[in-house]
C-alpha cells in the first residue's frame, strides 16, 4: 500500500454513502410517508447487513421541507440504544459546510475580509509567512498547507487559540495559492479567524451565525452539551468495537467535528437552495450563500467539478450537485444537493471505513427521478513510461511527512515509499499508476509546470510537491 494520506475520496466520492439496520418511525408521520419510503428502508437494511454498520440515519428533502427522515439500527452496539432521528453523529468534514457558513455571514455583515490576509486578525503571527495567507485560500484548500490533524488533542476552548497563535511556517508544503490540497488545519486556523474576527468564542458564533437561525437546537461542537441528548458511539473494525476514547480535539472543531442528526442538517440543505430561506424567513445573508456554492477552484481530475467553500460545486450531466462528505473515527457523513431540483439527500453512520453505497442513488432516484451520475468515460491500458516521459517525472516529492519517490531501476519507472519501490506505469499523459503487489493500484494525477516538468503529484484532493 502506499500513500497513507487519508483518502478524501471516502469523504467527498461522488455518491457514496452509509446505512443502517432496523428502520424505527420516521419524522414525518407514517400517514405522510412517501409511497418510496419501504423501498428505501429495503436498501438502507440490505446496505447495513452488508457492512455490518450498527446504526445510521437517512434524510430527504423535497420543495423546501424533509419529507423523509428514517432512523435504523443501534447507536451503541453494548448497550443496544436504538437510533432515533434524534440521535446526534459526528459529521465529519461535513462540518465544513458550518465553518464556511459562519465565516461568510461574516463577512457579508462586514465583519471580515475573506480576501485580506490572516495576519490582520491575528495579530501573534505576525511577521511569519503564514501571516499572509488570505481566509479565502484557507476555505478553497489553496493556502499551501499540509494536512497533519490529529482526532486527539487539546481539550477546552481556549486550545483554538493556544495552538494557532502557536502555528508557524512549517505548515507549509508548498507556496499558497499554487494547487488545491485538502488541509484539516487549515479549516481550524479558519475556525480561529472566526474567533478573532467575531471576538467571541468559534462555538459560539457557529451556535448564533449558523446552528440557532436553522432551528438546529441539537446540533452542537460541544461535547458536554451533545452528552446531554441522545448521542451515537462511534465503532471500527469487521465486527464493529465502540472507539475509546471518545473522539475530542477542540482545536480542530472547525475541521470535523461538529455533532448532528440528519434531520436537523437537512434544515441546513433547505435553506442553501432557496438563497438563505428557510421557514419563510432569511436566515442566511443571500451574499453568504453565494460565496459558499461558487465554484472557487478547480478540483483536478474531477471532471470540471470545483471547490466552493466547504462544498464540491459540480454540473453532472446537466444536474448541478452541491456536496461534501466526512470521516471521523468511527462515523462517516455525506450530504448531496441537487440545488435546481430543491432535493437533498442525507446519510451518517456509525461504523468508520465501511460505506454503503448506492443510497444517495437510490434515494435521490425514488424521490425526483435523479438518474446516477454519468459514469466516467474509461481510460486507457497503462503503459511504459518513455525515456523523456520518465526524466520528467523522476524526483522527490512531499507533503508534510509523506515523501515518495520516484526513480527509474532497469529502464523502468518506480515508486518507492517503504522498503521497496514499486512498478509505476502511466494513463495517458497525465496519469501515474503505481502498482501494488495486492491490491487496488493508486493513481495520482500529474500536474505540470509550464515546461512539462511534474511540480505535483495529486490523488483523493491532496497534493504532494516536487522539491527542489
Amino acid at each position: 500500500m502506499i500513500i497513507p494520506m487519508r483518502s478524501l475520496a471516502s469523504s467527498m466520492n461522488r455518491w457514496y454513502l452509509l446505512g443502517a439496520v432496523v428502520a424505527l418511525p420516521s419524522a414525518v408521520a407514517s400517514a405522510q410517508q412517501p409511497a418510496w419510503a419501504g423501498a428505501l428502508d429495503s436498501i438502507v437494511h440490505a446496505e447495513l447487513a452488508r457492512t455490518g454498520t450498527p446504526g445510521a440515519q437517512v434524510a430527504v428533502v423535497m420543495a423546501g421541507r424533509v419529507v423523509y427522515s428514517g432512523a435504523y439500527g443501534l447507536a451503541d452496539n453494548e448497550t443496544k440504544r436504538p437510533v432515533t432521528r434524534n440521535t446526534l453523529f459526528r459529521v465529519g468534514s461535513v462540518t465544513k459546510m458550518v465553518t464556511a457558513a459562519a465565516l461568510t455571514q461574516m463577512a457579508a455583515q462586514g465583519m471580515i475580509d475573506l480576501q485580506a490576509p490572516i495576519g490582520r486578525y491575528v495579530p501573534e503571527i505576525a511577521g511569519k509567512r503564514i501571516a499572509n495567507v488570505t481566509t479565502h485560500q484557507l476555505l478553497t484548500h489553496t493556502a499551501g498547507w499540509l494536512d497533519n490533524a490529529n482526532a486527539y488533542g487539546r481539550m477546552g476552548e481556549g486550545a483554538l487559540g493556544e495552538v494557532f497563535r502557536a502555528v508557524n511556517d512549517t505548515l507549509f508544503f508548498t507556496e499558497p495559492g499554487r494547487v488545491i490540497s485538502y488541509s484539516n488545519p487549515g479549516y481550524s486556523m479558519a475556525g480561529f479567524v472566526t474567533e478573532m474576527a467575531g471576538k467571541a468564542r468559534f462555538g459560539d458564533i457557529a451556535d448564533q451565525l449558523v446552528l440557532k437561525k436553522m432551528g438546529m437546537p441539537r446540533a452542537t461542537f460541544r461535547p458536554l452539551a451533545a452528552l446531554t441528548h441522545d448521542f451515537s458511539q462511534g465503532h471500527m473494525g469487521p465486527a464493529p468495537v465502540i472507539v475509546r476514547p471518545y473522539t475530542e480535539n477542540t482545536a480542530q472543531w472547525a475541521a470535523g467535528f461538529l455533532f448532528a442528526s440528519a434531520e436537523e442538517l437537512a434544515r441546513f440543505t433547505i435553506a442553501l437552495m432557496d438563497a438563505g430561506k428557510l421557514d419563510g424567513q432569511q436566515v442566511l445573508a443571500p451574499e453568504a450563500v453565494t460565496m459558499m456554492t461558487t465554484g472557487h477552484v478547480d478540483m483536478p481530475g474531477a471532471n470540471g467539478a470545483k471547490y466552493g467553500y466547504g462544498l464540491r460545486v459540480s454540473n453532472e450531466g446537466g444536474e448541478r450537485v452541491w456536496q461534501h462528505g466526512g470521516s471521523i473515527n468511527g462515523f462517516d457523513a455525506q450530504v448531496t444537493m441537487f440545488p435546481d431540483r430543491k432535493v437533498a439527500v442525507l446519510m451518517f453512520d456509525n461504523r468508520g471505513g465501511a460505506p454503503m453505497r448506492g443510497v444517495i442513488d437510490a434515494a435521490a432516484r425514488l424521490a425526483a427521478d435523479i438518474a446516477p451520475l454519468p459514469t466516467p468515460a474509461a481510460l486507457p491500458d497503462p503503459r511504459d513510461a518513455t525515456p523523456a516521459e520518465r526524466a520528467a517525472l523522476m524526483g522527490t516529492y512531499r507533503n508534510g511527512t509523506v515523501r515518495l519517490i520516484v526513480l527509474e531501476q532497469d529502464g523502468k519507472l518506480m515508486v518507492q515509499q517503504g522498503p521497496q519501490p514499486l512498478a509505476a506505469r502511466l494513463v495517458g499523459q497525465d496519469r501515474l499508476v503505481v502498482l501494488a503487489a495486492q491490491g487496488a493500484p493508486t493513481t495520482f494525477l500529474i500536474l505540470r509546470d509550464t515546461a512539462g516538468k511534474a511540480e505535483y503529484l495529486h490523488g483523493s484532493l491532496r497534493s504532494l510537491a516536487r522539491q527542489p
